[in-house]
């Protein structure tokens, strides 16, 4: 069973002199998310997040993918607020559900720096020693890159948000159950997202997958909801849970769910799975031959593997 994710990213950079007035302000526009980026989400880093810092340089090479670095950083800033959007229109958003964490980061003493170049970083200790994940040159209106010159004792402040894009439509596949003693049987399995629209669907923290020391279960009676409700009819359970190894390039990770002989004895018609970094799922069984669904006793273990993977959102935003 598999739960995907599309990710993009914009800034928006605005220059104050000293009286606090505006000099400039580029809008918002585009950035490329690297692979290095990518694999952050893979990582099991713990101590840093996918936008720790944002990084400003003077170079001005084509992004790439493949760039792990900004080709000269000259300054950086933490982030030192956030805001969140997670608000659903289904007239204004159709079958994409667009969630967004931004930052902002303000930058002082550049002292007469040419500023083209702007990325996010992780594991960020200097301006020779980060892990860059994102990278855009600055942009002027006619969309050519462009320089913006920060003065001594101006401020740039650039307004950074990373968005999760999530394709609301049902997807389908079938999966073999195995009993433990050489048979099978087939299952059909439907995933949807849920709680789309609400502070429930997904904690917006940029972590890393692997750093992640929650997740929220519901075994139910009740069959799939809409995307902004969850089944019914279950109760919360507490189960083992395994993450597979991250294969780097690979932008998935297997976690695995497993019920012990004690608990969820009952007629397994769905399941709400959520995690802080790839949000609220709900998952319906049902057997090929005659659309039952999954029946556990007090005899039985059982586990439930759930691919969850992320890439590059090339649409609007």
């Amino acid at each position: 069973m598999q739960a995907n994710m599309g990710m993009a990213g914009e800034f928006r950079c605005v220059v104050k002199r000293a009286d606090g007035s505006t000099k400039i302000d580029t809008g918002y526009q585009k950035n490329l998310i690297l692979d290095q980026g990518l694999d952050y989400f893979g990582s099991d880093d713990t101590t840093s997040s996918f936008n720790s810092a944002c990084v400003v340089g003077t170079g001005n090479s084509i992004p790439k993918v493949t760039q792990t670095k900004l080709d000269n950083a000259v300054g950086y800033a933490i982030f030192a607020e956030a805001v969140d959007k997670n608000d659903y229109d289904v007239v204004r958003d159709g079958n994409l559900y667009k969630t967004s964490r931004q930052c902002k980061y303000s930058i002082k003493g550049l002292d007469n720096a040419n500023i083209t170049e702007v990325g996010l970083a992780s594991r960020f200790s200097s301006n020779t020693n980060y892990s860059l994940n994102t990278r855009a040159l600055i942009k002027d209106s006619n969309g050519n890159p462009t320089t913006i010159t920060v003065l001594s004792g101006e401020q740039l402040d650039i307004y950074y948000k990373v968005w999760r894009i999530f394709d609301l439509t049902d997807k389908t596949g079938t999966f073999n159950l195995l009993d433990g003693v050489g048979g099978s049987v087939a299952y059909n399995y439907k995933t949807r997202p849920a709680y789309v629209g609400t502070s429930s669907f997904a904690n917006l923290n940029l972590n890393a997958m692997g750093a992640i020391n929650s997740l929220s279960l519901l075994l139910a009676t009740g069959d799939l909801a809409t995307v902004t409700s969850a089944p019914t009819g279950g109760s919360s359970m507490s189960n083992a849970t395994t993450l597979s190894p991250y294969v780097l390039g690979s932008y998935k990770r297997v976690v695995t769910l497993s019920f012990s002989i004690s608990v969820a004895n009952f007629a397994i018609r769905s399941m709400l799975v959520s995690l802080p970094f790839i949000g609220t799922w709900q998952i319906r069984f049902g057997s090929v031959a005659n659309d039952s669904p999954i029946t556990k006793t007090a005899t039985q273990t059982l586990s439930i593997p759930i691919e969850f993977s992320w890439g590059r959102y090339e649409g609007a935003l």
